[in-house]
């Protein structure tokens, strides 16, 4: 005799089909409708009035009990630190793309703060409520994982530096696995699901996109949780499918998943080659383990030459521990990666120009300003090289036009008024310092600049 799935508890039975007017709910759950009606309950025929939530309610019990446990462990109940929440499993680059894997699981139970996980878990209570009768208990805890972890998969590439955790994107997952279910009316036969549910579900998801634009909210892991969700929707076993059939389905669904899912991470991985290294470097100077940063450095700069926030940050650390040509040859390959940087551009010039390497600081800046006539940090650096090399006369123009690209850049008034001073164009250096003063009188270095200036006029 064939057997047939319990819409209602998922248990599996045998069911005479050709009998039209046998039920489609197991002798148990039959048993229950009977009762109900019995005691004057409405009821829908074949619907039970209290359905079992068996996933539903394990799920939100066990992110419930991990955020006690956290709450139990002294972490903030209402704004965990970051720290604190890649204790407990959070997804975070440098440790899941360097082999802790289990990170991309882990962090789909852990949240931060109670508002978090009180929104979470009201939207997985209406949701996975309605999944978990359409689909069954199988075909939901599936598509839950599949969704949840892939949109880990998704965040920790897009925000390899930061922490992200939550069940959002498995909740997104399983919004896009209702809609290609029910759009494909994969349904079982005795609900009557109309078009109004496709509509809730898009009000949903429209929303909830709209909110995670917000600052601080991953938009990465729900938009990779909700093409997931569409995805695996679209090839579970519908409802009516035969037992035999929608264990087979399940099984190759299962298989084709986990494949997509590890190529993904891998995919990851290597997409974003560097950056998490460049993250453990970073944590690693934060607890002035100085050498051990280096060397981590000096391998990640070895094997991605390329990679200029790495070159960046190893020249940092060489300038810190005094070896300066290994700074300078760091900083020069970080330029060289990325020649638009601004940053780059001013860290090299102020490095030749700190070590008194004039004419390479000459060279680099009027090399910039070929490059681009209007960036005014060229002028502001080639301006600080003929200063120094005490050509006042051609530091002048410099700082003039730096400060016409830029009125507010910091620095660059005053060092014109020490250019002005320092070529004795006095009645020029009093008016650059009252400029000064006007916007700042309260600037001492101003005030004893058109001192100066103002005796040597005399």
């Amino acid at each position: 005799m064939p057997i047939q799935r319990c819409p209602q508890c998922g248990k599996d039975f045998e069911r005479n089909y050709g009998d039209s007017s046998a039920s489609l709910n197991c002798p148990e759950c039959e048993a229950r409708l009977a009762q109900l009606q019995s005691t004057g309950i409405p009821t829908s025929g074949q619907a039970l009035v209290t359905p079992s939530f068996l996933i539903t309610t394990g799920l939100i019990g066990l992110n419930v009990l991990v955020f006690a446990i956290m709450v139990l462990r002294g972490v903030s109940p209402f704004q965990p630190t970051p720290d604190q929440a890649i204790a407990f499993g959070a997804d975070v680059g440098h440790l899941t793309l360097n082999g802790q894997w289990w990170r991309l699981v882990t962090s789909m139970f852990v949240h931060f703060g109670i508002v978090h996980i009180g929104l979470n878990m009201w939207c997985l209570w209406n949701l996975g409520r309605a999944a978990e009768q359409l689909m069954g208990r199988a075909s939901y805890l599936l598509a839950y994982f599949v969704s949840g972890i892939f949109a880990s998969i998704v965040s920790v590439y897009w925000h390899p530096m930061a922490a992200e955790a939550g069940a959002s994107g498995a909740i997104f997952g399983m919004a896009g696995v209702l809609v290609s279910y029910v759009y494909l009316k994969k349904t079982p036969s005795h609900l009557q699901i109309n078009s109004r549910m496709l509509g809730s579900l898009g009000t949903f998801i429209a929303y909830n996109l709209a909110f995670g634009a917000l600052p601080g909210i991953s938009n990465a892991a729900h938009i990779g949780g909700l093409v997931m969700g569409l995805a695996v929707g679209a090839v579970l076993p519908a409802a009516g499918t035969s037992e035999d059939a929608r264990r087979t389905r399940l099984s190759l669904v299962a298989v084709f998943a986990a494949i997509a899912l590890v190529g993904s991470a891998m995919a990851a991985k290597r997409l974003t080659k560097g950056v998490s290294e460049l993250a453990s470097a970073e944590q690693l100077l934060g607890e002035r383990k100085t050498d051990e940063a280096l060397a981590q450095l000096q391998q990640l700069t070895a094997s991605e030459p390329e990679f200029a926030p790495g070159q960046e940050l190893l020249a940092k650390v060489y300038l810190s521990k005094g070896q300066y040509p290994q700074a300078i040859a760091a900083l020069q390959k970080a330029y060289a990666a990325d020649p638009k940087n601004a940053m780059y551009q001013k860290e090299l010039g102020t490095v030749f120009l700190q070590l008194g390497m004039l004419d390479e600081a000459t060279a680099f800046f009027q090399h910039l300003k070929e490059q681009n006539p209007k960036e005014a940090l060229a002028h502001f650096g080639l301006g600080h090289a003929f200063l120094a090399k005490r050509e006042y006369d051609s530091a002048i123009p410099e700082f003039r036009q730096a400060l016409a690209l830029d009125p507010q850049m910091p620095g660059a008034a005053f060092s014109l008024g020490q250019a002005q001073l320092q070529a004795g164009h006095y009645a020029d250096a009093q008016a650059t310092y009252r400029d000064i003063l006007a916007r700042n009188p309260n600037d001492e270095q101003a005030q004893a600049g058109l001192a100066y200036a103002t005796r040597q006029a005399h």
